[in-house]
């Protein structure tokens, strides 16, 4: 049974989450190697002629103005290249294929092919929403708003973690009589509850604030290391009797070294407030039977 949650909905394992997260960079690196030849395209014509030079391909060439904004279009990703002079390097190798597969297609008239032209409306679509978004970050992102958001909202960047171990049981009763049994022998706390929890995995492990359900959540971090949650706590899963054995971390978080993290925290919460807004205000229906029709093989 998972406990674990992501925006109110059960979510895989810790290890399934770091098992996604190991291979995060191996999979998307080819997408970035694509990104970047489009972002190339898209910047190279407008790309002005007061910044240096980073390549020359024949006629054409590659500024470090349009670099720049390739790399930064990458958000994330963008930061890996910024700060690894090889990765600088590929990617401006791959500006530079893009480059030289893209004076083909123009000469052999590709960009007037129909799959071509419809590819380019969606792109086109998608690169408007997206620099609009980019402009409204950059128009609510003051040093005084991020900071604001930043110290309402810091548990989101705490390095903070519990190890914590429970028991779950169906009924309030039986979790009241586990409880009391546990506090009599806290040094006997997984062996009872192996015995008598209805959820086998009775180690959770180390987690951080949000990977929880709420009441299980809050409950945890509000207990001390050693010790047991003096009540029993009820979730949709039943009610739990808490111990912390570890905690790792803390909650003490300097905002000027992780301003990045917080631009890019607060740029995903202005996006999905306007979206959830903009939904809200219109009529979106879908035909999922047209929806499970859709060939894509």
């Amino acid at each position: 049974m998972n406990f674990r949650c992501h925006a109110g909905r059960p979510s895989p394992t810790k290890m399934s989450l770091k098992h996604t997260e190991k291979h995060t960079v191996k999979r998307t690196w080819p997408l970035v190697c694509c990104l970047a030849g489009v972002v190339c395209v898209a910047v190279l014509g407008s790309a002005a002629g007061h910044s240096a030079e980073v390549a020359k391909v024949d006629n054409a060439s590659i500024s470090s103005e349009s670099f720049s904004a390739s790399v930064k279009s990458l958000g994330s990703q963008g930061d890996m290249i910024a700060s690894n002079p090889d990765l600088r390097k590929r990617f401006l190798d791959h500006m530079i294929n893009s480059l030289l597969v893209e004076k083909l297609a123009l000469k052999e008239g590709f960009d007037k092919d129909p799959q071509y032209q419809r590819r380019l409306a969606e792109m086109a679509s998608q690169l408007l929403a997206g620099e609009y978004i980019d402009h409204l970050v950059e128009k609510k992102s003051t040093e005084s708003e991020l900071k604001s958001w930043f110290n309402a909202n810091i548990s989101l960047f705490s390095s903070k973690e519990i190890h914590a171990h429970h028991i779950l049981l169906a009924d309030e009763l039986a979790a009241k009589s586990a409880l009391e049994e546990v506090k009599k022998h806290p040094e006997n706390f997984e062996k009872i509850a192996k015995k008598l929890s209805k959820d086998k995995t009775t180690d959770l492990g180390f987690f951080k604030r949000g990977q929880m359900v709420a009441e299980f959540d809050l409950a945890a971090f509000a207990t001390p290391k050693g010790t047991i949650y003096p009540s029993v706590v009820k979730t949709t899963f039943g009610w739990h009797v808490i111990q912390v054995s570890d905690i790792r971390g803390d909650d003490k978080i300097d905002y000027e070294s992780i301003k990045s993290v917080v631009r890019r925290k607060y740029r995903t919460k202005i996006q999905e407030d306007l979206v959830h807004e903009l939904r809200g205000k219109s009529t979106v229906v879908i035909n999922d039977d047209a929806l499970k029709g859709i060939n894509l093989k």
